[in-house]
């Protein structure tokens, strides 16, 4: 029987798939290692590979694949719904251009200002490859490996350089930068989004010895967390580990996983304690030596942690001939949600007592974490409310706009008051970003930009949920998408951090495009 030729459009979005695939192998295992001159040109190295990489990318399978392609198919009645967290992407890159219009210096917005460089062209980076890998994304096992390979040795480097070994000799020692990754804020990112893949895919991986690897991967990625030097890598982990427990509790298999990667964690947390505490204490690079990582290694939690697996080990081995429901964990976790939403709303409130009125608050007043003042949370206290109260002095168009991108700065020292504690606090240092994504956005790109932009995080975060305990890459993206929330709170974006989880959510959404299509 004569083979039937492929059409124009079909050999177009093969070559499309190849080129997808060759992108995101060198996203994965290249850009995470590319660095120039060490340490003191790391972050313009990441942005510029990232950006000679990704517009190639678009230009080859946008401009070439993409846009043929759908004038070959051009009248076909296809069955193409629009996803929400599309419409929400879509939206929040209208929302750049109309801030870069408006934009109070269009050449600063155009590039980003400071070492995120995340101005309006890196934004279109962002959202062109999200959408191309959207469409053309097709899994393939050498993208794991790439990822894997990614991540695994930069875990790895980062647990050597924390014990002042710099096996790539990148010409600083300076504790505030670390791997490949540079500054510890980016590597708390990068490491967010990674850790949820290597998780989830452990957990749907039906290979064993693959299923090792992984699980041999993920171990490095926890070591390298523990001894970054952020403590926002806490909120990064407990999230990424909730929401994790939340998916697995509906199928028994799952939840035999999740103790095992529960288990390993808890080991790797008391060797991490032994290495820092114990054998290397002298050599330890620390960020701070009293911080809450470092205490919690001290308290021993990794004992604890290996006693939560033991636990559901026993649980599951005692209910092992019975037919799994799992509802009284489901109701458990509902109890644990509601507990938790409780929690931020009594610390809330508790913050806003011991911040405006101490004498009142008793001994919730001796508790450091509740004084919001220009100290907490490594200067974030001060960070914050400029960001708010300059916020708050935007005329009302400014406000729905935003100053541009890249403008926050020029912005926010515009005003004597600002200027004045910034110095004191920082000297000749600038604040550059808000360190916090959502009121980052409000200041350079407005009220339209902030909404678009948690739309499409909330969106996601929706649709992942549904079909994460039933498709790994849900999984995967609904993992590294938590992390990043958690990360976001407190960083900003950058290029080989924000990148990824961007890609991870357009690669499972892009398996229920097709499984769609296929129907």
């Amino acid at each position: 029987m004569k083979r039937k030729k492929k059409s124009t459009a079909q050999a177009l979005h093969k070559y499309g798939e190849y080129i997808t695939t060759c992108y995101l192998l060198i996203m994965l295992a290249f850009v995470p290692f590319y660095y120039q001159n060490g340490y003191s040109d790391i972050a313009n190295a990441k942005y510029k590979i990232y950006r000679l990489v990704t517009t190639a990318f678009i230009i080859i399978c946008g401009f070439i694949c993409y846009l043929v392609e759908t004038g070959c198919l051009r009248g076909e009645n296809l069955k193409r719904r629009p996803k929400l967290p599309i419409i929400f992407v879509l939206t929040h890159l209208l929302s750049h251009i109309i801030s870069w219009i408006f934009s109070s210096n269009h050449k600063t917005s155009w590039v980003g200002n400071g070492s995120w460089h995340m101005g309006f062209r890196v934004q279109l980076l962002f959202i062109g490859a999200m959408l191309l890998v959207f469409y053309y994304y097709k899994d393939k096992l050498s993208i794991w490996i790439a990822a894997g390979i990614g991540a695994g040795i930069t875990g790895l480097l980062t647990v050597l350089n924390r014990f002042d070994i710099y096996p790539n000799k990148m010409g600083n020692t300076y504790p505030g930068f670390i791997s490949t990754l540079g500054q510890t804020n980016w590597a708390t990112m990068y490491v967010a989004c990674l850790m949820g893949a290597g998780i989830a895919y452990y957990i749907y991986e039906e290979n064993r010895m693959r299923r090792m690897i992984a699980l041999f991967v993920d171990a490095f990625i926890f070591m390298g967390a523990w001894v970054i030097g952020s403590d926002t890598i806490l909120p990064v982990m407990m999230a990424e580990l909730f929401i994790l427990f939340g998916v697995c509790i509906s199928k028994r298999e799952m939840l035999q996983r999740f103790s095992v990667i529960i288990a390993m964690f808890g080991v790797v947390t008391e060797i991490v304690y032994f290495l820092v505490f114990v054998l290397f204490h002298d050599k330890f690079v620390f960020v701070d030596e009293n911080d809450a990582v470092n205490s919690l290694l001290r308290k021993h939690v990794g004992v604890l942690i290996i006693f939560v697996a033991l636990v559901i080990m026993a649980m599951l081995y005692a209910t092992r001939q019975k037919e799994w429901k799992g509802k009284a964990l489901k109701i458990l976790y509902k109890v644990m949600v509601a507990g938790l939403l409780l929690g931020i709303i009594l610390i809330v409130i508790a913050m806003v007592v011991v911040t405006n009125t101490p004498e009142k608050a008793g001994g919730l007043a001796n508790i450091r974490m509740l004084r919001f003042d220009y100290d907490w949370g490594t200067h974030r206290g001060l960070n914050w409310r400029c960001a708010v109260y300059g916020f708050g002095r935007l005329p009302f168009w400014r406000k729905l706009v935003g100053t541009g991108q890249g403008g926050f700065a020029a912005y926010i020292y515009s005003f004597p008051d600002f200027e004045e504690i910034l110095i004191e606090m920082y000297g000749k240092y600038k604040l550059m970003v808000a360190h916090n994504e959502y009121l980052h956005f409000l200041v350079e790109n407005g009220i339209l930009g902030c909404i678009t932009y948690a739309g499409f995080i909330i969106t996601s975060f929706a649709a992942l949920w549904k079909k994460a305990d039933k498709s790994r890459l849900s999984m995967m993206a609904l993992l590294s998408l938590s992390g990043y929330f958690a990360c976001s709170i407190f960083f900003f974006q950058h290029v080989y951090a924000t990148s990824f989880m961007y890609l991870f959510v357009a690669m499972a959404l892009s398996e229920e495009r097709k499984t769609k299509i296929a129907n």
